[in-house]
């Protein structure tokens, strides 16, 4: 956990990149919201590009979540070990590892296979625990073609015929739980969590870590803005 964690997230800017002045920029906006926890993007195995942003975020108490970012659910490229290694010496603790992957369009247009994350998550989940990391499960999209908690449920019943349940006791299930316009106790907007819960007992006997590495409302139009501004900020009061 970071510093006086108050369990406020956000996701950083959608590249693998910025340059320094954008970190600088940012960084102290997150520090103004006292967000405590951030999602970034790393190009999959590569190392360097993303230094000063987890300097940056560690030096004001936030929490980085590395993504591996990848074009969908296939081999890792590269030296995820090496990555691994170089920024959780760092500060990094948690790798998601593939994004929605009951999403046909993490899968090249494929219908999305439990069988295939699990074929490209484990060898990576794997490497990242072997390398003093944490590896994120899920991340599962609430709007996917291959419903969230069948697949989830699946996924873990597919780890448990492998033998590869062990996994998780190193892993957190990475959660995209999209508010939409939902009331923020809505279970199928922000309290999703809750309904992964009951997954996690019903096939674990136990809970796992979660962290939200996307989320959040929307507004159909600018005369919409202040119900959006007010479903946002009942998400941030809850945490609290």
């Amino acid at each position: 956990h970071p510093p006086a964690d108050n369990g406020r997230g956000m996701h950083w800017i959608p590249t693998v990149s910025q340059t320094p002045e954008v970190v600088d920029r940012y960084v102290a906006a997150l520090k103004d919201m006292h967000i405590k926890w951030v999602t970034f993007l790393n190009d999959g195995a590569n190392v360097g590009a993303n230094d000063y942003l987890v300097q940056q975020l560690t030096a004001n108490g936030i929490e980085p979540v590395l993504r591996v970012y990848t074009s969908g659910i296939e081999p890792i490229q590269g030296d995820l070990g090496a990555m691994v290694r170089h920024y959780t010496d760092r500060g990094v603790s948690y790798f998601q590892l593939y994004n929605e992957p009951n999403h046909s369009v993490e899968n090249a247009g494929q219908a999305p296979s439990v069988d295939r994350y699990l074929e490209a998550w484990i060898p990576a989940a794997k490497t990242v625990i072997d390398n003093g990391g944490r590896p994120g499960f899920g991340a599962l999209s609430p709007g996917g073609e291959f419903k969230d908690t069948d697949f989830l449920a699946q996924a873990l019943d597919g780890l448990n015929a492998r033998g590869e349940l062990g996994l998780l006791d190193q892993g957190w299930l990475s959660i995209h739980n999209y508010q939409g316009d939902r009331p923020v106790g809505d279970t199928e907007g922000f309290t999703r969590f809750k309904v992964y819960a009951d997954v996690l007992e019903q096939k674990l006997g136990r809970l796992l870590p979660m962290i939200g590495t996307e989320g959040g409302t929307f507004a159909t139009g600018p005369e919409d803005e202040p119900r959006r501004v007010q479903l946002v900020s009942d998400a941030y009061r809850y945490m609290s």
